[in-house]
């Protein structure tokens, strides 16, 4: 078992541990019971209509990706070549999956929430909303292009076999064919700020928030977000990323906020992977000053 393995598996044990083990049995001694009901947290992200049954949803989202993570690190290795004629239906799947995603979260709070005054959906009151997407995708950057001159980015790729990409990334620069390009830009632009979005701001954010406080959905879902991309190099750019969707989401009480912020990153990230791709010579100059990761 590698390190990055490993450290992966800890932080998914760690995310376990504090929603199941510890806030979870807390929120039960303090507010079930006749005459204890509990308040509910404050902030613009409303809570109302999350019950005890989310806990249900939580557990199914969460054995959802620790076992994607199980079994895609413990799994049989398939050969590139066969990676590089399946990845097209691959990243069907992969859209597929995302799809699905945001119909159980439909399913799960069906009648229970208006989803579009829950998520702040309505664009006339929230459009202003996301025109910070694109500053707060350069401060990204710019914690990324600090953690690489400090060496961080050197240090933890020492523990990663082979040189820590995503096997995404890897398979698209050597892939020419139109229809994997055009479905790589499609699922990380389209379909991961949606999918992700909605699971983890919009339902395990607001669901954890509904029996803990701000502060601890914020880190969890920061913490899962990071985790369940199962890549070392990119864990805590991708904590911090999820912690910074969660507070905008917070703040602005729109959804829209994170999907813009989301949709910018990638959409830039894909764009530059694209110019990468048909002029390899910047990709030395690149490497020297950022480095930067696709979400999905």
């Amino acid at each position: 078992m590698t390190i990055e393995v490993q450290v992966i598996d800890t932080v998914l044990a760690l995310c376990a541990g504090m929603f199941f083990l510890w806030a979870v049995p807390s929120y039960a001694l303090r507010h079930e019971g006749p005459g204890r009901i509990p308040p509910l947290p404050r902030g613009r992200v409303p809570i109302r209509g999350f019950a005890l049954v989310d806990l249900l949803g939580i557990s199914l989202f969460f054995g959802f990706y620790a076992g994607t993570w199980w079994l895609s690190s413990r799994g049989e290795e398939t050969g590139e070549l066969g990676e590089m004629e399946g990845l097209s239906v691959g990243l069907l799947f992969g859209l597929f999956l995302q799809g699905l995603q945001i119909l159980l979260v439909v399913a799960l709070l069906f009648r229970r929430v208006n989803l579009v005054e829950a998520f702040g959906l309505r664009w006339q009151r929230t459009w202003w909303q996301v025109v910070f997407a694109p500053g707060v995708v350069l401060v990204m950057w710019a914690f990324m292009v600090f953690l690489d001159g400090t060496g961080y980015n050197e240090w933890i790729s020492s523990f990663v076999e082979g040189d820590g990409e995503q096997e995404t990334v890897k398979l698209l620069g050597k892939s020419w064919d139109p229809l994997v390009l055009g479905l790589v830009a499609v699922v990380a632009c389209v379909g991961a700020p949606l999918a992700e979005e909605v699971v983890f701001r919009g339902y395990i954010y607001a669901a954890v928030k509904r029996f803990t406080n701000i502060p601890f959905a914020v880190i969890f879902s920061g913490l899962l977000f990071g985790a369940v991309h199962g890549n070392l190099l990119a864990l805590l750019p991708l904590t911090i990323l999820g912690i910074v969707l969660a507070l905008a989401y917070e703040y602005t009480g729109s959804l829209w906020a994170p999907i813009a912020i989301h949709f910018c990153f990638n959409a830039a990230t894909v764009v530059i992977q694209f110019i990468l791709k048909f002029n390899p010579e910047l990709l030395e100059e690149l490497e020297k000053n950022a480095g930067l990761v696709l979400l999905w």
